[in-house]
């Protein structure tokens, strides 16, 4: 059941942000006024939001070879599909950024907007690296395993300190230049080839194996800049620990499963890190008690290692992943309605703008329940 500490705080939310993006101020901002009309007056601004993740998804499937199969050998005879990749990345981006100028424009900009901003944000904060991860052999599947899991703690815990000023800060190197650098990495694989990236030639290693190395470091300097906050310290411990037997399962099963224990176990993971994001984004925007121990994931985590004691069937342990995908998507459903419900209760707004006069007085009656 959930406990609303501060019933009224949406209310009272205000969108506070310090946008010091280099590439935002001498690039990009030059472009938003020209692609916002291109987006029709009246369209809402969560539609805008939700339709960019379209752009993530789609790269996200050709790049793992769900879509067109594996990129060791689409990839290779096919290099201009990573310009497609790159114009998917630049599509979300755009959108990304558009949704809170359309919501402005609408009058419609409150609490919800920012939940489904950054509560999709979550999802796609491990589907590229993900992506490109499977896209490139040369990538061990620990690298992924690992990166995986630095990516879910470390945007809940920058994602934490937000709540302290109510401010997202945007430094000068930020997401835009990273999702800029990503692209541009697209196109150079498309006019170089996809061998130049992919061959060991770095010290045994390939140049995509460095960049995740790389990447690897410097998300764990953030995490670690990021771990000052003391009260922070008990509930990051306790999603730590729920998270952690899944990257367990994951290495552990890939030796006998390959590819599918992989990809499973990875998304499983980003999921899971997603549920206590959206926990987290609840308790700062509508004032809900944060759960720092979600049980049915604790569950899960047990069922996962149980799956892979010996003599139990060699199909089980990728079974109960599959499982507990199907419960982590339902979770988030039921995370998100719940949000959804919370902000037409208090202010009045559905997922696409104000309620109309009729909802409204439903609403007043309780024949709509949130």
């Amino acid at each position: 059941m959930d406990e609303y500490l501060d019933p009224d705080r949406p209310r009272s939310y205000v969108y506070r942000s310090v946008n010091n993006s280099l590439v935002d101020r001498y690039i990009l901002r030059h472009w938003w006024p020209v692609a916002i009309k291109l987006v029709p007056a009246g369209a809402p601004a969560n539609a805008v939001s939700m339709l960019g993740n379209l752009g993530v998804a789609s790269a996200f499937l050709i790049l793992s070879g769900l879509l067109l199969g594996p990129m060791s050998i689409f990839g290779r005879s096919h290099p201009w599909i990573f310009g497609v990749v790159a114009f998917s990345l630049f599509f979300y981006q755009t959108l990304d950024a558009l949704d809170g100028i359309q919501a402005r424009r609408t009058g419609t900009s409150g609490p919800l907007g920012e939940f489904v901003d950054h509560w999709f944000d979550s999802f796609n904060a491990f589907l590229i690296p993900l992506g490109f991860g499977l896209a490139f052999p040369s990538v061990p599947y620990i690298v992924l395993v690992v990166l995986t899991l630095l990516l879910s703690v470390t945007d809940w815990t920058l994602l934490r300190a937000v709540r302290k000023t109510d401010t997202m800060v945007f430094p000068p190197v930020s997401t835009e230049e990273g999702q800029v650098i990503v692209q541009l990495f697209c196109l150079a694989v498309w006019i170089f080839g996809y061998d130049a990236w992919n061959n060991p030639i770095i010290l045994g290693h390939s140049v995509i194996f460095w960049v995740y190395i790389a990447g690897i470091a410097g998300i764990a300097i953030i995490l670690l800049k990021s771990l000052t906050d003391r009260e922070a310290f008990r509930p990051f411990t306790l999603m730590l620990a729920s998270l952690l037997p899944i990257s367990l399962w994951t290495a552990l099963a890939f030796p006998a499963l390959g590819f599918p224990a992989l990809i499973t176990g990875a998304i499983l993971q980003g999921l899971s890190g997603s549920r206590f994001i959206g926990e987290l984004l609840r308790e700062r925007l509508v004032g809900l008690r944060y759960r720092p121990l979600i049980i049915d994931i604790v569950v899960m985590d047990l069922l996962l290692l149980a799956s892979l004691l010996p003599g139990l069937p060699a199909w089980l342990p990728l079974a109960v992943a599959i499982a507990g995908m199907a419960w982590s998507v339902l979770g988030l459903a039921r995370q998100f309605s719940a949000m959804l419900g919370r902000i037409r209760k208090v202010l009045g707004m559905g997922l696409w703008g104000p309620l109309d006069e009729g909802a409204r007085l439903d609403m007043a009656k309780g024949e709509v329940k949130p």
